[in-house]
This record gives structure tokens, sequence and C-alpha cells, in this order.
């Protein structure tokens, strides 16, 4: 210690200091705030909808349904979304920190008191203000993978080997989604965004449909449009919180390919596309006339896209764009599950 200068002593302790007045200032944060937010769990009963449609659609048909396989289903594909999200937030901060050219420690995190001051919303941002590691992500991603694979294979020895082939499309297209030739790709970032939409909406509720009927039928495989498409838009509204990080990451999401506007334009009509298949569905005779209480759930997503409500575009709009979305999903949802189940 004697052998450095004054100077460089006072300035070391300067850049420390920050470091620890934010770690003082989040001690306020709950611990299950934090949890919350590493994982995104506010957006996992969004993500979880197309389990609920598949449930839904299968009691509507047989009858009498197994809840219990029911909810197996959803702690399992509930596990798939957790890795997605931890996974997928350790991959971009390590991207960050290579095209940073930093180490993963805290000393070489930006200065946390001009960073936080609009507060933390996820993990990526815990990360990024050094107050958790990257392995913690890392860690919690291949658990929750792991209880994906363990509730699959459990799954499989008490129902049948079919499920397994669905269990294994999800992980792969969910794995997809969060290589980084995919990722990052410059032409055909669509890949891991048409993976995800099949990963984490379509197979979840054709696999649900499987398990609780024994069959998969055409219909069904008109039905999941929908939800996966719904699911799908509560993955990337958060992209409209992170479209800043996204675009230094050189990550392709709707608000960075066509702007955080036009974007969310891209969003609604991606919206009203899926409540046009519905409708059709309804018109057809595919599905019971009552399942148009849908539309209940419209003007919630044409307020989580309309632009005059957050022009100019800031973070706390992003963060409105994420939330009024997410209630969007699962409020379609419930409304899809009630008519189906009192049918």
């Amino acid at each position: 210690m004697f052998n450095r200068l004054p100077s460089e002593l006072r300035r070391s302790r300067a850049d420390t200091a920050p470091t620890q007045q934010a770690r003082v200032g989040t001690k306020g944060v709950g611990y299950l705030r934090v949890i919350a937010q590493m994982g995104r769990l506010r957006a996992l009963p969004a993500l979880l909808t197309p389990v609920l449609w598949g449930a839904a659609a299968a009691h509507w048909q047989v009858g009498t349904i197994s809840i219990w396989w029911g909810l197996v289903l959803l702690f399992s594909f509930g596990a798939l979304a957790l890795a997605c999200n931890y996974l997928g937030a350790y991959v971009d901060y390590m991207r960050h920190v290579r095209n940073e050219g930093l180490n993963a420690t805290p000393a070489n995190e930006r200065n946390p008191l001009r960073q936080s001051h609009g507060g933390f919303y996820d993990g990526y941002d815990w990360m990024q203000q050094g107050l958790l590691q990257p392995k913690t992500f890392l860690s919690l991603g291949l658990m929750s993978g792991t209880i994906y694979v363990l509730a699959a294979l459990w799954l499989g020895i008490f129902i049948g080997w079919p499920i397994w082939f669905f269990a294994l499309i999800s992980g792969l297209m969910c794995s997809v989604s969060l290589w980084s030739v995919v990722r990052y790709a410059r032409r055909f970032w669509w890949l891991g965004d048409l993976a995800y939409w099949l990963g984490l909406g379509v197979t979840p509720l054709v696999g649900t449909y499987f398990v609780l009927t024994g069959t998969v039928t055409r219909q069904i495989l008109w039905i999941a449009f929908a939800p996966a498409t719904f699911a799908w838009l509560a993955y990337q509204s958060y992209g409209f919180y992170s479209w800043h990080r996204d675009w230094r990451l050189r990550r392709r999401t709707l608000a960075v390919v066509f702007g955080p506007e036009r974007g969310l334009d891209v969003a609604a009509i991606l919206a009203i596309a899926a409540f046009i298949v519905l409708l059709l569905l309804i018109a057809t005779g595919a599905v019971p006339v009552w399942t148009i209480l849908v539309l209940g759930a419209f003007p919630l997503f044409l307020r989580a896209f309309a632009r005059a409500r957050v022009w100019p575009f800031s973070r706390q709009a992003g963060i409105a764009t994420a939330e009024n979305t997410l209630n969007a999903v699962v409020l379609a949802g419930l409304l899809w599950l009630v008519p189906l189940w009192l049918t």
C-alpha cells in the first residue's frame, strides 16, 4: 500500500465509493423483488398461457381432464421459461463484457450512481451494476433447465414416450433462441424469434393437449397460433424496455430492427392478426361461440402498443409497454379458459 502514490489511493477510493453507496442503497430492496426481477417472474404467467389454452381446449373436447397432469405441465414449462430468462440475461451480459473488453467484476462496471437512478427492472440491470454475479444467473438457468428435463422424463414414464418428443422440440427451440450465432445474427435474427414462438408457444399448447387427450388434431394447431403469438409478444415486450441495450449489443428485436415506435406498430399488427384467426375459428364453428369473450382483451393490447401513450419513447414508456402487454396476455388466457371450462 505504501508503494502507491497518494493520488492513486484517492482515485481508488473515489472509484469504490459509488459502488459501496450503491450496495448500501439497494438494502431497502426486498429479496422477493430481486428474485422476481432476476427471472422476470412477472412475465411467467403470460408465458404459460399456451398451457392454459391447451388445457381448456382439452377440457372442452373430452369433458374431464387430469388437473394433476395439468399442474405438472405448468411446472415443467415454467421451469423452461425461467431457464430462458436466466440464460438470456447471462448471454447478453457476457456479450457486453466481451464488447467492452471488461472483466466480469464489480470494479470494472460503470458508475452505479449514474446508472441506477431509475431503479432496476430485470436481471441484466443487477449484473451491470455489479450487484449480482453472472455465474449466479448461469447456475439458476442450468438448474431450471435440469428441472425441466427431469419433469419431462417423469411425464414420459407415466404417460408415454410421445411427450418426450414435445419436450425435446421445446427445449431445442428455446436453446436455439439463446445461441449467439442466432441471437445476434445480422440477417437471420428472426430465426431466434421463430424458435421461441415454437418452443414456448406452439409446442407447449400442443403437448398439453396431447397429454390430456392422447391425440393431436388439425384444429388444435390452428388454435395454437393466437396464444403462441401472444406469448411471443409478452417475451418481446421486454425488448421495448431494453432497446438501447440491445442496440449496443447488436441484438435484433422488434424495437431495434424497426425502431421503438414502428416496433409498436408491428406488434399491434401481429396482435390483430392473432385475433382475426380467433374470429375465423369462431365463425367456422371450430370453437364455441362463447370464446368471443377473448376479444375483451383486445383494448388492452391496443393500449399496450399505442404510440400516443409512449411518445416520446423512454425507459418508463418501455416498462409501461411490457406491463400492459403482460396484463393483456394473461387476461386473454383467462377469457379463453373460462368459457371452454364452463361449456
